[in-house]
């Protein structure tokens, strides 16, 4: 199934921040800290308002997760963005819509799994949506055009969509012992990232499948691979990485 254009399809973004940032370290969750007039996760946000609006996407549900009993940090890690908070203002005047229930906070689970079933699940039971994208809220640089080059794979195939770069290292393949089993050629792999796209109706049902498996899936595409549907890979962007590691913080310093 193809939709025909993001002006009528509904889209509904998902930017996870459920996560406790264990890797980062600091006593503040990564995708909290500081960066221009805001953190990291109101740039996320920033950057998927703009494309909504410079694309005039029919926006249906635009979804933060947070941690269980961290709805407070994560309303003032958002909104307290200057910039995010006059975008919202004009894309709801644009929009005839009320400036606070433009973005919604879910709460998140035990796993990032289990956090974006529960953002489905609250767009299962509030209208739906045609087209879901899923981005990790500690990735900031995000750009608007590989946004909307995501949604646009989506809604012309009715596949889903992944942003991916061809690995720069050799990649091996090893067993418990750290031996070498299979060479794997860099032509044929691709390092995944963010935002990922999917048919709505085929996530939430693949979603629903994988709750009562005795497995933790990697990401969304491999839920959606794995329950019969098709993902491609289009081309990502190197400045696109993901906050995980102190090093990373480089990346955010003025």
């Amino acid at each position: 199934m193809t939709m025909n254009s993001s002006k009528k399809s509904r889209i509904s973004v998902i930017i996870t921040a459920a996560g406790s940032s264990s890797r980062i370290g600091g006593g503040i969750k990564k995708e909290y800290l500081p960066y221009k007039n805001g953190t990291v996760l109101s740039r996320c946000a920033i950057a998927f308002l703009k494309a909504a609006i410079k694309n005039n996407w029919n926006l249906s549900h635009f979804i933060i997760t947070y941690p269980k009993g961290g709805l407070d940090d994560s309303k003032e890690a958002v909104l307290s963005d200057s910039e995010l908070k006059s975008l919202i203002k004009n894309f709801s005047k644009q929009n005839g819509s009320a400036e606070d229930d433009l973005i919604l906070f879910v709460e998140g689970s035990f796993s990032r799994q289990a956090s974006v079933f529960n953002a489905l699940d609250y767009i299962q039971s509030n209208g739906k949506t045609d087209v879901v994208l899923i981005h990790d809220g500690a990735r900031p640089f995000v750009s608007g055009e590989l946004i909307q080059n995501v949604a646009d794979s989506v809604l012309k195939t009715g596949e889903g969509a992944v942003p991916g770069l061809t690995p720069t290292e050799t990649i091996k393949e090893i067993d418990k012992d750290g031996k070498i089993i299979k060479h794997l050629k860099r032509i044929s792999l691709a390092s995944v990232q963010t935002p990922q796209g999917f048919d709505f109706e085929k996530l939430y049902l693949y979603h629903t499948k994988a709750q009562k498996e005795d497995y933790e899936f990697t990401d969304d595409t491999e839920i959606y691979g794995s329950f019969g549907g098709t993902v491609r890979v289009i081309s990502g962007e190197s400045e696109n990485i993901k906050i995980t590691y102190p090093k990373d913080l480089e990346s955010i310093k003025e």
